[in-house]
């Protein structure tokens, strides 16, 4: 009976043996995959920081380059607005030049006042705007004579390919709405020079603009011996007469640019 006692509790002493050691085992398990566990996340975590660093630095890379982008931007504005500022000061340097050589030349009549009245068209050189024979210079005012200076200065301009000149000589609307490139292509693309023009009359005319205007009639000559009429507009812009184009070159000049 003992001796079965005895056995009895040698059996329970290993069973309970074993269950601790399989107890032992089961904790190792676990924590060794807690272990891997936590190494895997803190990898994920790693390399997800790492992602995230990355991405601010494109964001800034990118904050930079529109903030560079917007800084070139604005230094172009401001230099177009300085080179509009530089030519109309040329301009009224150059108008106010022209008045006093005007204001100086011989004799009081209104004939004498207008450029080239002894010159006919059949014998005006290139480069030399005239005014028809039609016209009744002497009957002219002072301001029709103004006018039509200011008429034959532009044109003459235009005759030699002066482009850049005549630029200066349109009004503030017209240069806001070409650029001097522009405005010099588009010319070059028309072959403008090739033309011969002839002032023919000069009145005033209200089209709505808000200040003194006159149209200006023109014949034009092409080279292969063709002529048409052209009514344009030159309006007083603080003392001086600038040149307005009217809706037929606008789209004239449009249509050699695009």
């Amino acid at each position: 009976m003992d001796t079965l006692r005895v056995a009895a509790m040698i059996s329970s002493i290993s069973m309970r043996s074993l269950l601790g050691m399989l107890a032992v085992i089961v904790l190792y398990v676990v924590f060794a995959a807690g272990c891997n566990f936590g190494s895997d996340q803190g990898q994920a975590l790693e390399e997800q920081k790492q992602k995230n660093e990355e991405l601010q630095k494109q964001l800034e890379e990118q904050k930079e380059k529109e903030a560079r982008r917007k800084e070139k931007e604005e230094e172009a504005r401001q230099e177009e607005l300085e080179q509009q500022v530089n030519d109309l000061q040329e301009k009224v340097e150059e108008q106010e030049k022209e008045q006093d050589q005007a204001s100086g030349s011989s004799g009081d009549s209104s004939d004498s006042a207008i450029e080239n009245a002894s010159t006919s068209p059949s014998q005006a050189p290139e480069g030399v705007v005239v005014v028809s024979s039609d016209f009744n210079t002497a009957a002219a005012s002072a301001e029709e004579a103004e006018v039509i200076n200011a008429a034959i200065d532009y044109y003459q301009y235009a005759e030699v390919g002066d482009y850049d000149t005549t630029y200066n000589l349109l009004s503030y609307e017209d240069q806001n709405y070409y650029t001097r490139d522009e405005w010099i292509a588009s010319n070059t693309a028309l072959d403008s020079a090739a033309g011969e023009f002839v002032v023919t009359d000069a009145y005033p005319d209200d089209i709505g603009l808000g200040v003194p205007t006159y149209a200006v009639t023109l014949t034009v000559y092409s080279p292969e011996g063709s002529s048409f009429n052209r009514t344009t507009y030159f309006v007083n812009e603080g003392g001086y007469w600038a040149h307005y184009l009217n809706e037929e070159e606008v789209n004239m000049f449009d249509d050699a640019l695009y």
